[in-house]
């Protein structure tokens, strides 16, 4: 047998294979993607000669033919920007990258040599799209190319997978360029509009505009939100030596007690001021949790942020270097299911290091939500026996980010947390209050994974029967007033697009850091805000292009790709079908005037850029002339206030 080539996306990746073929095999690193449609790096600049001739061909036109003919070159020269024509066929024009001749150039120089070329590119649509690139860049006899996956890179799953090697699994590929041409139609079409009639340097994304208008409204409702006042009413109460214990007033006169001032809340105040306080029910009630499914990419990217404080971002690259480095299966994934192998590894370890009572007489299977991919696995530590103190080459955030996998995984093994859930209840004159207590009788699942922190009921109640009786210690009327919806945190981003279908695992952390380059949003304090240019993307593309800024079209496209990728839809006809409406939404807003988008917005963002003044006058006077009044205008740098009066009054 001769020299056999195996390519893989990553150079970390290349080395760990490397130690598990024998001396057979020569692993290359493609370092990512090799080709993809044209970049502003490797746009040719337009021929001076060229320029020059079509200039003379214009002076000769009549105005109607050279309006006709200036509109077809504009088209073409967006076309070959773009690097695909969606009026013919979907064309696609592939450039090898910027910065990749030379690693292009030394896999075909080995690939000639190689009886054998194996494409070891990761199991998602994007790696097959890589192997599908390398292999169309490299070229040859197509008999030589093998499709080999692994969801772990151990010895094991790589010598499995170079025994059964397969072919390219062309509809994923079809699936991921449909995905790309999309995104690319969207951007490349919609962004000159936003320039044209917005501001310059303001750009569209059909996933990210999405995520932009969530951030966006969740704003609306925030500063729309009218707080509205509420009282509690709490009693500390204590029997003989014991500790007092914190009652809440809960019902009055037999109905719902719901004080909305201050008045209400100390008339039961009053009214229980010289009662006597009794026990008058007592319910106490076993109750169980069950340990949750182990982490798919969204989840795992919510439990890093909320426990560790990590971004998306770097909970992904963390991951990727683990999984990298043989440590975890791959971190791309939204199928909870696991392997047999790894459930009776899980399980054995379970046994060995617990008592009987923590391992459940069956394995627990998760169901995954629809359309996850279940030839995957959820995410989860390559050899269970490795803890994260003994990984090698791996910095501390990212054992931090393994420890948490691996208790996951073990934990969701493990018998259910068994708790004693108390509820006492209380009654003075005609006021019932009552108090809740939880304590744990067997801690189950949670020995290895502890849930997150709760509130209020893990309280421990003291040993009281029906009919002791209790002395008030104090009493705590409280006033509060309720709360807006809070802004989104990367993990409840995240959360919000799963539930509705925006986007897939492998994009959340992209899709959030396109939001922060382009200024659309800003991160404080782990929250996000909307910038001032997100509002009037939001704005202008809710207004002119309303449907595909839809959640549940954005969603639809996504289970369309879904079927594109199971090879139940043909790729082109949903890019056309696509392309059909698209262009015809693009064809009517080019005619709109700039006034008619400035008044939109205007309309729109008002309550943002006008707010109520202190002293109540009116938010739209001018503060410099008598009658002027303040609106929103557009200027070559974007968006700006200036007074009615223009040029009369300079007021901005």
């Amino acid at each position: 047998m001769g020299k056999a080539l195996v390519i893989v996306e990553s150079p970390a990746k290349a080395k760990t294979i490397n130690k598990y073929l024998g001396k057979d095999f020569i692993v290359k690193s493609s370092v990512g993607h090799i080709r993809d449609l044209p970049t502003s790096g490797n746009a040719k600049p337009t021929d001076p000669k060229e320029r020059a001739a079509q200039a003379a061909i214009t002076r000769k036109m009549a105005p109607d033919e050279k309006v006709r003919y200036q509109a077809r070159k504009k088209r073409e020269q967006l076309v070959r920007r773009m690097g695909i024509d969606p009026d013919n066929g979907w064309q696609a024009r592939y450039e090898i990258l910027p910065g990749k001749e030379k690693v292009v150039s030394e896999l075909k120089k080995l690939a000639k040599d190689s009886d054998a070329i194996y494409l070891a590119t990761d199991l998602d649509r994007e790696g097959e799209a890589i192997a599908w690139h390398l292999q169309e860049a490299i070229g040859g006899d197509t008999s030589r190319y093998h499709r080999v996956v692994f969801n772990e890179i151990t010895e094991k799953a790589i010598q499995d997978a170079f025994k059964e090697p397969g072919v390219l699994d062309v509809a994923r590929v079809h699936a991921q360029q449909a995905r790309r041409f999309l995104d690319r139609v969207v951007g490349f079409e919609v962004s000159p509009l936003l320039w044209a009639k917005v501001a310059r340097g303001l750009s569209a994304g059909r996933v990210q505009s999405v995520a932009v208008r969530l951030i966006v409204e969740r704003e609306r409702e925030i500063r729309a939100f009218v707080p509205e006042e509420y009282w509690e009413v709490h009693a500390l109460l204590k029997a003989c030596d014991i500790e007092p214990v914190r009652f809440m007033v809960t019902h009055r006169g037999g109905e719902k007690f719901e004080p909305k001032n201050q008045a209400e809340a100390e008339a039961a105040v009053d009214a229980m001021r010289d009662a006597s306080f009794s026990v008058t029910d007592l319910e106490s009630r076993k109750t169980s949790s069950k340990p949750s499914a182990p982490f798919i990419t969204s989840t795992l990217q919510q439990a890093a942020s909320t426990r560790m404080g990590f971004s998306v971002k770097k909970t992904m690259t963390l991951a990727q270097r683990l999984y990298e480095a043989g440590y975890i299966t791959y971190m791309r994934t939204d199928s909870t299911n696991l392997s047999d192998e790894a459930v009776s590894a899980c399980r054995n370890l379970i046994k060995k290091d617990f008592s009987a009572e923590y391992l459940p007489a069956e394995p627990i299977s998760y169901g995954s939500r629809e359309g996850a991919q279940e030839a995957h696995e959820a995410i989860r530590p390559s050899d269970v026996t490795l803890r994260s103190s003994l990984l090698s080459g791996m910095e501390p955030d990212a054992e931090r980010l393994y420890d948490l996998i691996w208790r996951q995984f073990v934990a969701c093994q493990m018998t259910p947390a068994r708790y004693l859930s108390t509820t006492l209840v209380v009654t003075a004159a005609d006021c019932r209050l009552t108090a809740k207590g939880r304590v744990i009788e067997f801690d189950g699942f949670t020995k290895v994974q502890p849930p997150a922190a709760r509130k209020g009921d893990d309280a421990v109640l003291p040993p009281l029967a029906v009919g002791d009786g209790l002395t008030v210690t104090e009493f705590d009327p409280k006033q509060h007033f309720t709360k807006p919806p809070p802004r989104y945190t990367e993990a409840s981003l995240v959360r919000k697009m799963e539930e509705l279908g925006i986007g897939r695992p492998s994009t959340y952390a992209s899709i959030l850091q396109v939001l922060q380059d382009r200024n659309y949003v800003v991160l404080e304090q782990r929250r996000f805000t909307p910038h001032d240019r997100g509002r009037m993307v939001v704005a202008f593309l809710a207004e002119f292009f309303e449907r595909y800024v839809e959640y549940g079209f954005t969603a639809d496209l996504e289970n369309s790709l879904d079927d594109v990728s199971n090879g139940d839809m043909e790729w082109k006809a949903l890019l056309s079908e696509f392309w059909k409406a698209f262009s015809a939404a693009i064809d009517e807003t080019k005619e709109l005037r700039i006034t008619h988008v400035i008044d939109k917005l205007d309309a729109e963002l008002g309550p943002h850029f006008f707010p109520e003044r202190e002293d109540g006058s009116n938010p739209r006077k001018c503060l410099s002339c008598e009658d002027g009044r303040l609106g929103l205008k557009l200027g070559r740098n974007g968006g700006f206030i200036g007074c009615s009066n223009y040029p009369d009054c300079g007021y901005t």
